[in-house]
């Protein structure tokens, strides 16, 4: 799935898959046999379904503004639910031995953050989004198809919440934010493609500058044993010798 996929995405994209994979847990008979009530697919789905109905509303079209038009706490409220429900589902279906639904469960969040961004709304839970789009870029080797997967990852940036930007690297909540630098840096490196990885090199040093010198270092090992092309191996050794030094304040 490449950036063109998400091109036209609404919710009603979004609703058809989850609806496939929620019957899917639905038809199971250990699921039947085993769940809390409260907790069953049948009940979180029926939640999710007057979640999407609420969202659904964001995506139609008016002529003018109207009481259905979300504030953006509002909007920023109930995309944070929609993620968190999309993770117990996945849970869920972790439990019941459905492994593979549980990951497509997680990889919902995924286009379910970038139409929260588009709509000017902001996701507070990244773990499920930084576990999606990593099993995204695990599935790409061609540059063209890395470069699109590229802006996918630099749109979620600009939709992360501005106070887990500012976590301190201590504090778990930080950990999903820096794994999803450092992989939109990693993503770059593989487009070989100089100018994204410059701009993502500098995106990793300003929010991360203490692991920019352990991240450059890994980097030049990487460029020997993957045979990266010289355009690409330039722009990693200018940074490595901006970043292998003690960093003092003048």
């Amino acid at each position: 799935m490449t950036s063109m996929l998400f091109d036209n995405l609404s919710i009603n994209t979004i609703s058809s898959r989850f609806d496939e994979l929620a019957n899917e847990l639905i038809k199971s008979e250990r699921m039947r046999e085993s769940v809390d009530p409260e907790r069953s697919p049948s009940a979180l789905r029926e939640t999710m379904f007057r979640l999407i109905d609420i969202l659904q509303l964001v995506d139609q079209p008016k002529e003018n503004e109207s009481d259905n038009t979300l504030s953006e706490d509002e909007l920023n409220e109930l995309g944070d639910y929609g993620i968190n429900l999309l993770m117990d589902f996945s849970a869920l279906a972790t439990e019941l031995e459905l492994n593979k639904e549980s990951r497509e469960f997680e990889d919902l969040a995924l286009p379910l953050a970038l139409w929260l961004g588009r709509h000017l709304g902001h996701i507070k839970t990244l773990e499920p989004i930084v576990n999606a789009l990593a099993r995204l870029a695990n599935t790409y080797q061609d540059n063209a198809e890395l470069e699109q997967l590229y802006e996918v990852v630099q749109e979620l940036l600009n939709t992360v919440s501005p106070e887990l930007k500012t976590r301190k690297k201590q504090e778990s909540t930080s950990e999903p934010w820096r794994i999803l630098l450092i992989n939109q840096a990693i993503i770059a490196t593989r487009s070989h493609r100089p100018g994204l990885i410059e701009r993502a090199y500098e995106i990793l040093v300003e929010y991360i500058p203490d692991e920019a010198p352990a991240f450059f270092k890994e980097g030049m090992s990487q460029m020997d044993a993957l045979n990266y092309p010289q355009q690409v191996r330039e722009v990693v050794e200018k940074y490595y010798n901006l970043w292998s030094s003690p960093r003092t304040l003048h």
